[in-house]
Formats: structure tokens, sequence, C-alpha cells
């Protein structure tokens, strides 16, 4: 029976696997759930009978362990392939945001090049009226009238405040100043994860090459 892979439990299992020097499985476990770590947690269910969200409490034994070592050897070519995979996405995905900050600042470059006033300013007038708007609603909040916590109208104004600094915002800095430091981290964990795999390839071909050079 297959079995459900806890998104709780998921920024636990990783950092475990790799204490215990399972980099391959360490790093498929990171993440978010998705289709290819279940597939892989319920493999592990049926080879080697463990829950894979056990190792999250730390709960395997030393035999369990070992059985986990071994399975990371049986199964290293699937283990690659699947992150070559996530790896491959994510970089689709970096590749697909990059390319709709690029439209967004193109037709800003089209807008500042027309010849109405109206046209070349908007986006500055909007953001300068969303920008106000939120510290308005954030000194309302903060100082205006107090609400008890089961108060459904406190909950409105948690979810607009939220939405105000996390989604508009967050959107209007990140247009106009980028998010340089961002995407510096996000491109270096992408590098690293490149070179890992790459590594950890070319470490299995050797491996079969020796196999195969032994047998013969």
């Amino acid at each position: 029976m297959p079995i459900p892979l806890i998104a709780a439990a998921l920024s636990a299992i990783a950092p475990q696997l790799a204490q215990k020097g399972l980099d391959l499985l360490s790093g498929v476990f990171r993440g978010a759930v998705n289709k290819g770590t279940s597939e892989i947690a319920n493999l592990i269910q049926e080879k080697t009978g463990i829950d894979i969200n056990d190792v999250a409490d730390n709960k395997l034994t030393e035999t369990q362990w070992a059985q986990l070592k071994q399975f990371e050897f049986e199964y290293q070519g699937k283990l690659l392939e699947y992150r070559q995979k996530a790896d491959a996405n994510q970089l689709e995905y970096e590749r697909i945001a990059a390319a709709d900050r690029a439209s967004a600042r193109h037709m800003q470059e089209t807008a500042i090049a027309s010849q109405d006033p109206w046209v070349r300013r908007f986006i500055y007038i909007y953001a300068s009226v969303i920008t106000l708007l939120t510290f308005v609603f954030i000194f309302f909040a903060a100082f205006g009238p107090s609400y008890k916590p089961d108060d459904p109208r406190a909950r409105v104004i948690d979810t607009v405040l939220g939405f105000l600094l996390g989604v508009t915002l967050s959107a209007i800095i990140q247009y106009f100043f980028g998010s340089s430091a961002g995407s510096k981290a996000k491109d270096e964990k992408i590098g690293q994860l490149g070179d890992a795999i790459r590594a950890q390839s070319v470490a299995l071909l050797d491996q079969d090459g020796s196999d195969k050079g032994g047998k013969s």
C-alpha cells in the first residue's frame, strides 16, 4: 500500500539522510512533495519496508540505515535520473521567470518611448498609489480600532495585510529594484546541484566500466 509522504516531515528528511552520507537520497527529498518524491518513497517502502517519514524523527535502526545505503547503491541510476529531471525542471522555471521579467521591462521601455505622458508615467503612478495605500493600511491596522482575536474583521485585516506586503509591495520592489540576492542564491544552488549530479554520473559510469572489466 503506498505511503503518504508528509510535507511537514520533508524538510527534516534530507538533512538526516545527508548526515548518514546518503547524498543521492538526500537530494531527492529536498524541496516540495511531488510525484517523483512520492514514487521514490513508495519504492523504498516496497524494497526495504522502511517508511521514509520515520527518517525525519531519526527512528531508524542501524540495520535500517544499512538497508537504505544498499537501496541507494542498487537504485542509484534511477535516483540520478530523477535528480537530473528535477534540476532540468528548476532550470526551465528560472528561464520562464527570467523571460517574464524581460517581457515586462521591454513593455516599460516601449511605454517610456511613448509620446503620451500618461502612458509614460502610468507604472510609476500605479506603484506610488499602491505603496501609499499599503502604508496607510499598515498604519490603520497598527493604530486603528482594536479587535478581539476571534473577531472576523481581525482575520480580514490579517489577510489583506499579508496580501499587500507579500504580493503587491514585494512585486513592486522586485520590479524596480530586482531580486538579485535571491536570484544569485538560486543560481549558485542550481550550479552546485548540477556539479554534484555530473560528478555522481561520472562515478556511476566509472563503476559500471570497472564492473564490466572485472567480468571480462
